[in-house]
Order: structure tokens, then sequence, then C-alpha cells
């Protein structure tokens, strides 16, 4: 009789799984000692240029929390001022008003093709893209002062901003500030008709439940749109997860961005030949709104960083689907910025990427889940590339550090990929071998 493709499947987990259950060690949770004593020297002022007084930290994978820890003088929850973290926010929108494609917007509408004021030499090659990857001309100022005027509308700013010439052609050079996002974001209202933080609320904040998180800066009329923003560590984590889900709310299940617009976000808009006129990052990687690339002084780049002038930060790994949030505004960003880069490498090391049911321990009940998921979408996907297939079977494997596992490896290295029904036969012979050594 020929089993079915399923029934390899399952004889596959049963084997393999009544082979490991006696080898397998019980852990209990993440080990993340090492974690919680970079942030308590932070405290004291270790591995940072000053002493950080107080900090939250929430830590996600998968979407799920697995880390969430208060430091020094904060508290649970409390709103701090994101700063240019603000930047990743409205990043998100202008890609949501490009979804809908609202009166035709898109990352390469210019800006004058909402803002009339702005069809004049030079103004009016500006585009979308560029004013939301600091590349428009525009001066990179943070400080402007039209960026702190409450009795005016985005489009009065915006027109106050058109009165100084840009400082180098469109494109041609990288200079951080936020003016020409300022100036997108009225472009933004006018493609819409809606005022900018109806937008953000109704776009993002209402259906992320993000309940903590407003904008402080300047005012409802003119809000700061890359660097206005309060918000704690749960909201901000809920949103980047978003992004880490392709631009799905785990939560609910809504789709607030499209995976393209998610993937044009974090794709970078720079590149090596321009010149850099002004970064706080001392590069030019820049997608749109976000940091790309970034944190490789102690280990992997994570693939987006929204980072704050006052310390506050969030990153996304995207490869291992953790979010981290480093909540406060008692700092600044350079001073924990090597910090972050330690700690994503201290959390790489404390979280298997194999350990599906998330027990602290890559296991024979997650090899259950890979062999459940397999072919399909995760939970069995260690690589998160949207699959559960052979390569996550091979990150199980190194994960796994029984004898079982050593065994299975020396034959699962016999086949380029590891199919339901080989494994089978490697689990059986992983089973035999086994036997042969208790044996003797």
């Amino acid at each position: 009789m020929i089993l079915p493709h399923s029934s390899f499947r399952l004889i596959g987990w049963l084997v393999i799984t009544a082979t490991l259950a006696s080898t397998t060690p019980a852990r209990a949770a993440y080990d993340f000692t090492r974690l919680t004593a970079l942030a308590n020297g932070a405290l004291a002022g270790q591995n940072v240029g000053t002493p950080v007084p107080g900090f939250e930290i929430r830590l996600l994978k998968h979407g799920v929390p697995i880390y969430h820890q208060v430091f020094g003088a904060w508290s649970l929850n409390r709103p701090a001022n994101v700063d240019s973290s603000t930047k990743t926010l409205s990043g998100a929108l202008m890609m949501s008003v490009a979804d809908s494609a609202n009166a035709g917007f898109s990352l390469d509408s210019h800006l004058a093709d909402f803002l009339p004021e702005y069809n004049v030499p030079g103004f009016r090659d500006v585009t979308i893209r560029q004013a939301f990857s600091h590349t428009s001309g525009i001066a990179g100022d943070e400080q402007a002062l039209v960026l702190y005027q409450k009795n005016i509308t985005l489009r009065q700013a915006a027109a106050i901003i058109k009165q100084t010439p840009l400082a180098t052609t469109p494109g041609s050079t990288f200079s951080y500030g936020g003016l020409s996002m300022q100036v997108a974001g009225a472009a933004a209202e006018v493609a819409t008709g809606e005022n900018y933080v109806d937008l953000f609320a109704e776009r993002l904040t209402t259906p992320l439940g993000m309940t903590n998180t407003k904008f402080v800066l300047a005012s409802d009329t003119n809000p700061r749109i890359a660097g206005g923003i309060e918000s704690t560590a749960a909201d901000y984590s809920r949103f980047m997860d978003m992004l880490a889900n392709d631009g799905v709310d785990r939560v609910t299940g809504t789709g607030l961005l499209s995976s393209a617009a998610v993937n044009e976000m974090f794709t970078r808009q720079t590149n090596d030949g321009q010149p850099i006129a002004n970064s706080p990052a001392d590069n030019n990687y820049y997608g749109v709104g976000v940091w790309v690339n970034q944190l490789v002084q102690a280990g992997p780049p994570v693939e987006a960083l929204a980072a704050g002038a006052r310390g506050f930060h969030s990153w996304i790994d995207q490869q291992n689907d953790l979010v981290f949030t480093f909540a406060t505004d008692l700092s600044h960003f350079a001073n924990v910025e090597v910090l972050s880069s330690m700690m994503h490498a201290e959390i790489l090391s404390a979280v298997p990427a194999a350990d599906f049911d998330f027990n602290g321990a890559v296991d024979d009940a997650d090899l259950a889940i890979w062999q459940a998921a397999y072919g399909m979408t995760p939970p069995g996907d260690a690589n998160n590339d949207g699959q559960s297939d052979g390569a996550d079977f091979l990150a199980w494997q190194r994960g796994f550090t029984s004898p079982a596992a050593n065994a299975m490896s020396l034959f699962a290295s016999a086949t380029s990929v590891p199919e339901p029904a080989a494994l089978v036969i490697v689990s059986c012979a992983a089973l035999c071998l086994i036997v042969t050594r208790h044996r003797h």
C-alpha cells in the first residue's frame, strides 16, 4: 500500500518525537540574565557615555512579548517623547496614502502635484520619496521655527519652508532633517482631503489600539511630522510589529499596509554616491522614514531602526522576527547606540531561532510544530522567510543539542532538501544509531 504524502509527515513526526522525547533536556524560559545585566549596567554608566537614569525595554518575537522590564527612574507604560522615531510613524502613513493612491499620490509624486506653490524651478522636481529619505534638497533643519509654530496650518508651514532656496539639487545629497517631511505631510492632506492628525489616527493609532500615542508638537493644525509624537513602549512595539509582519496587525489580523509598501519602506532609498551634508548616524542608509541596516557595532545589523534624539528607539530584526523598543527621553541616542547593538547580540544568543513554542528550548516539541507546518506558513519558520521548509529544519538541528540531533545531522547532511519522507529515513537511522550506542 502506498501511503499518502500526509501520512509520511505524520510517521516522520511520530518517529522523531518518540526518538527524542527521552533525550530532550527541560528548560524553563529564555535566559535574559545578560540582557538584564546590560540594562542595569547602563544605569551605572556601563557601555554608555553617561548613565541612563531610567528606561523601559519591551521585546517581541513573532508578535509575542518575551521580555518587558522597567529600569531606574521610569515607570511601566510611561509616555516618552519619541522625537525622530516619529519619522517612521509618518513614513508608514505616507505609504498608507500611497497604497490607497488618493488623488494619484505615490512616492514618485511631486510635491508640486498637490502644492501648486511648489511648481517653481527646483522645487517642482522634489518627490515624496525624496522628501521622506532626506534627499529633497530642502535644508535639513530639525530646529527651524516653523516646526514649532502652533497657529498655522501644514499648508502654511509648507509655504514658509519654500521661502528658503533649496540647499542642494533634489536627489543629489543626503541631509537629515524634518522640513521636507513637513511639506510632504501638507501634500498628503491635500491628496486625502483630511487633516493630518485625523488621518494619522484613522489609519494608524486607532486600528492599532495605540491609545497613548499622539502628537504633542506643535499643534493639531501644524503637527511636527518628523518629531512631534509621544508614545509608550507597548504602543510603539505594536506599530513596529505590524511592519515586521508585512503590514498586518497580529492582534486583530487587520492589514494596514501592503507587503509591497512595507518592503519599500525598508528598502534603501539612498546610494553611496550621495554626499552626506548632515547625518546623526554618520551614514546615509535610509529607507522611507526609517534607518536601514544599522547597529553593527556588536552584532549583525538590524533591518529597520527608528531612533529619537533623546534615546527612544525601536528596531526590527526581520530574519528572526524580533521587535525591540527602548523607551526613554532621559538620554540621547548616540549615548545608547552601542548599548542597543550589544543588547541585540545578547538577545540573539538568548532566543534560539527554532524555538517555535517559546519555552526557551529547541526541542522535540519544536520539531513537531515544524512538521505540522511544513510547506506552509509559520509557526515553523525559523528564518522568517514566510515558509516552513528544509532551511528551518536545519535551524532546528543547529539549535538542538541532544545526542539524537547530533546523530541526525550526520545523515541529514547527505540530503539537500529534507522532504518529509526523507526525514522518516533520517529519523529511523538516527534511532538505530542511538540504540547501537546504548548497546556498547
